[in-house]
C-alpha cells in the first residue's frame, strides 16, 4: 500500500509539475505578447506623435521685358504711347502689357557736347581707386538710367598684341575727352588673366573715366610711391595662344558671355563696344559657345558693336615680321598668301556674326577707332520698354516668338 500510495503521490506529483509547467509557458506566451504588443505600440507611438506636414504650395510669375523702337515715316522717335497703343503676341498668344515706359534719348548729331574738363594734374589729390568688382544694380524706384545712354567699353586683353591696345586706349580717351555727351553713362570692363573685371560702373564723370584709363595703360599704383605698378599678365592669354590651345577661342567667348550675363539686371538697352583683333573660329568646335555667347546678349538686352583694333592693315603675302615666313612650293603658288588672306577675313567675320546677331554692327579697317564707339552711341535713340507676364507654362530655356506691333489707328513703325 505506501508502494502504490507512493507510486500515486509520484505520479500526482508529476501530473502537478506538468501543469505547473504548462501554467508556465501560458503565462511566458502571454508576457512575450504583451511584450511584443508594447514594443510595437513603442515604434509606432513616435511616428504617430509627429504631426503631418503642412502641404507646400509653389507658384512663380516670368516678367519678359522688351525694348521698342517707334519711329514716323521721317524717322523721329513717336512719344506719348501707352501700353493701349501696344500689342504683344507670345507664340500666338496675346499677352497683357503690365507697363510703358519711354526713354527719351536727344539726337546726338544735335546734341550740344558738354564743356571740357581739364585732365587732373599731378599735384590734385588722389581719388578712391575706380576698380569695381561688378555693375550695381539700382534700388526700385532708383531713375539714375532714365533717358541715358548705356555704353560699355569692353576691352578683351587676350585677342590684342600690346599695338592694338595702345591704338585702342587711345580711341577710349578721345571718345571721353572729345565726344561723350551729357546723355551718355560710360562703364570700362577688360578681360585678361582669366578674369573679367569692372573697372569702371556707370558713369558720366570724365575726370573718373580718365582716372581709369590711365590706370589700364600705365597700370595701378597700389603701393603709393608715385610709380605705376606693372599690369601682372603672366597668367594673360596671348594672341599666340590659338596656336597653342584649341580653347582660347572659347575662353575669350565665354567672357564675353559672362560680361553680358553681368549686365543682365539692368532693363535699360546697353550697347557694348568690344575691342578684339579678330577672333578666329576653329571650325566647328567653337560653335556651341559662340551660340551660347549670342544668347546670353540677347538676354540681357546688350548690342554688340565689335570694333577690329587692328584698324586698316596692308598685309604682307607671307605674313609680317612678328612670325617667319612659311616655306615650301605654296611660297611660289599663292596658296600661302590666299591661306593668310582667308585667315584674317575670317577672324573678322566673327566679330561680323556677334554684331548681326545682336542688333549691333561691327566696323574692319578704319583708322579712327573713335569713330566707331561714336557710331554704336548713335545708334541707340529714343526708346520704350516693354513689360509682360508671360503665360507660357514651360520653362524650358527654348526661345520663343515675341512679336510686337501697334494697335489699329496708331501711325509709326
Amino acid at each position: 500500500m505506501k508502494t502504490a500510495t507512493a507510486q500515486h503521490e509520484d505520479t500526482k506529483w508529476t501530473k502537478g509539475t506538468k501543469w505547473h509547467r504548462e501554467e508556465l509557458s501560458w503565462t511566458t506566451r502571454a508576457r512575450f505578447v504583451v511584450s511584443f504588443v508594447s514594443f510595437v505600440s513603442s515604434v509606432a507611438a513616435p511616428h504617430a506623435q509627429q504631426p503631418a506636414a503642412p502641404p507646400t504650395f509653389r507658384s512663380g510669375t516670368r516678367l519678359i521685358v522688351q525694348t521698342v523702337s517707334v519711329k514716323d515715316k521721317d524717322g523721329h522717335a513717336v512719344e506719348g504711347l501707352t501700353a493701349k497703343d501696344f500689342v504683344v503676341v507670345e507664340d500666338g498668344v496675346p499677352q497683357a502689357i503690365s507697363f510703358v515706359e519711354f526713354q527719351r534719348l536727344p539726337d546726338r548729331r544735335t546734341e550740344t557736347p558738354p564743356p571740357v574738363t581739364a585732365p587732373r594734374v599731378a599735384s590734385a589729390p588722389p581719388v578712391p581707386s575706380a576698380t569695381q568688382g561688378q555693375i550695381v544694380t539700382p534700388p526700385p524706384g532708383d531713375t539714375r538710367y532714365r533717358d541715358r545712354r548705356l555704353l560699355i567699353l569692353y576691352f578683351d586683353l587676350t585677342a590684342m598684341p600690346p599695338a592694338d591696345q595702345a591704338r585702342a586706349y587711345t580711341a577710349a580717351q578721345k571718345f571721353i575727352d572729345t565726344q561723350m555727351q551729357a546723355s551718355d553713362l560710360l562703364a570700362i570692363m577688360t578681360f585678361g588673366g582669366g578674369a573679367v573685371r569692372v573697372k569702371q560702373d556707370f558713369t558720366a564723370d570724365r575726370a573718373q573715366l580718365r582716372e581709369v584709363m590711365q590706370t589700364l595703360i600705365f597700370g595701378d599704383d597700389k603701393d603709393g610711391d608715385g610709380i605705376p605698378d606693372n599690369t601682372d599678365i603672366g597668367t594673360a592669354f596671348g594672341q599666340d595662344d590659338a596656336e597653342f590651345s584649341i580653347l582660347n577661342t572659347d575662353r575669350q567667348l565665354s567672357a564675353l558671355q559672362t560680361a553680358a550675363t553681368m549686365l543682365r539686371s539692368l532693363p535699360e538697352q546697353k550697347t557694348m563696344i568690344y575691342f578684339a583683333s579678330g577672333l578666329r573660329l576653329n571650325g566647328v568646335d567653337n560653335q556651341a559657345q559662340l551660340r551660347a555667347t549670342t544668347n546670353a546678349a540677347i538676354r540681357a538686352n546688350v548690342a554688340l558693336h565689335p570694333i577690329d583694333a587692328r584698324g586698316l592693315v596692308a598685309q604682307a603675302p607671307l605674313g609680317d615680321a612678328s612670325r617667319p615666313s612659311p616655306g615650301g612650293i605654296g611660297m611660289f603658288s599663292g596658296q600661302l598668301a590666299q591661306n593668310a588672306i582667308t585667315s584674317f577675313q575670317r577672324s573678322q567675320d566673327t566679330l561680323f556674326a556677334l554684331a548681326k546677331d545682336t542688333g549691333g554692327k561691327a566696323m574692319f579697317d578704319y583708322n579712327d577707332l573713335a569713330q566707331g564707339i561714336v557710331q554704336a552711341a548713335e545708334s541707340v535713340t529714343s526708346y520704350y520698354i516693354l513689360g509682360y507676364y508671360s503665360t507660357h507654362p514651360a520653362n524650358d530655356g527654348r526661345f520663343h516668338r515675341v512679336k510686337v506691333s501697334l494697335a489699329g489707328g496708331v501711325a509709326g513703325e
